[in-house]
């Protein structure tokens, strides 16, 4: 049973590209990867999973660790709350944007609901993903003012893009106004933005922008939502002097790992934890040092199952989800652990 989950934790969603599964049509595939998953799931008892994932830790409050809701799309409020109990996440990351678990524009009537029946379950909600950049957006004070009574305490912001038109700094200027008008509605209503950094061709790509942006504003009130994943992508073997910079503002964290790979060009690849190029050993190290705290989203950017998802039964993907999920959970509180952090 051990090798059945080890393989398939190594593997996980390359089973399909197997040579042996290739030549099967969709519905064997299906079939097999679902007998390997119901496998695999019985003996997770034998890995000692479920004896320390079963429940959400009381003695560590600052840093839960949550499951962003993005990857559990298919399942409502209950089912959320009940499946991330089962495998023992502290919270949610709930989506509270466009195409996500709660529309903005639904948010004053729908958050409420959503937060009580996730709780109800046994998880929190600490941290919710937003649209949100714009102070001035009708909709903006509406969801803010919602979370904060719903006990939600940090928002991730939405991007910012540079106008090619205009100068680096004057890009910077346009968008530290409206951090500053976030902050201090944040802090009318006592709940904190998090701008997370993202490789690429955005605002925060070079954690210097995150640095000018907030520098001058109440941590309290806005600041990072820190994500080793970019922040290696974009820095290479410097994301710890960038870590240092902004250490003041990290509010929380995103887990997740990559690895460059050569196709007819070099790009990204999302990896599960601990099989790619960021060092999570270096980062909770550093976590402990600057004695921050917070929740920790884990972010699964990598395919999850073998075959379209519409192919799948919500049973079929509850099962392959949970292998996955579990098995980045408990990576991170391992690392938590090694590093010290209660």
């Amino acid at each position: 049973m051990a090798i059945i989950i080890t393989n398939f934790i190594s593997h996980r969603v390359n089973l399909f590209k197997y040579p042996t599964m290739k030549k099967m049509n969709t519905s064997k595939k299906r079939r097999n990867f679902v007998k390997i998953i119901s496998t695999a799931t019985v003996s997770l008892p034998f890995l000692n999973f479920t004896n320390k994932m079963t429940s959400v830790n009381d003695n560590s409050p600052k840093n839960q660790i949550c499951i962003f809701s993005k990857h559990l799309h298919w399942l409502d409020f209950k089912g959320v709350g009940k499946f991330s109990k089962e495998l023992g996440f502290d919270g949610i990351d709930l989506t509270v944007r466009k195409g996500g678990h709660v529309p903005p524009e639904k948010a004053e009537t729908l958050l409420p609901r959503a937060v009580e029946e996730i709780k109800a379950a046994g998880v929190d909600v600490p941290m919710m993903a937003t649209n949100i950049n714009d102070p001035d957006h009708p909709l903006t004070e509406k969801v803010l003012k919602t979370a904060a009574k719903c006990g939600i305490k940090y928002y991730r912001m939405a991007y910012y893009h540079y106008d090619p038109k205009l100068e680096i700094i004057e890009n910077l200027n346009l968008f530290k106004t409206k951090m500053k008008k976030l902050a201090e509605l944040n802090e009318h209503y006592g709940i904190c933005g998090v701008y997370q950094n993202h490789s690429g061709n955005y605002v925060g790509a070079s954690i210097w922008d995150i640095w000018y942006l907030f520098k001058d504003l109440n941590p309290e009130f806005i600041g990072s939502q820190f994500d080793p994943r970019h922040a290696v992508v974009e820095g290479g073997e410097s994301w710890p002097v960038d870590m240092k910079l902004i250490k003041n503002y990290i509010n929380c964290t995103v887990a997740k790992d990559f690895v460059w790979e050569k196709e007819d060009k070099w790009k990204v690849k999302n990896v599960p934890l601990g099989e790619g190029m960021v060092d999570f050993d270096k980062y909770f190290s550093l976590y402990k040092d600057y004695k921050l705290s917070g929740p920790i989203s884990l972010h699964i950017e990598y395919p999850m199952f073998p075959v379209p998802e519409d192919q799948l039964s919500i049973t079929e993907k509850n099962e392959m989800a949970s292998v996955l999920m579990r098995r980045e959970l408990s990576f991170i509180r391992q690392h938590l652990k090694k590093a010290g952090i209660s």
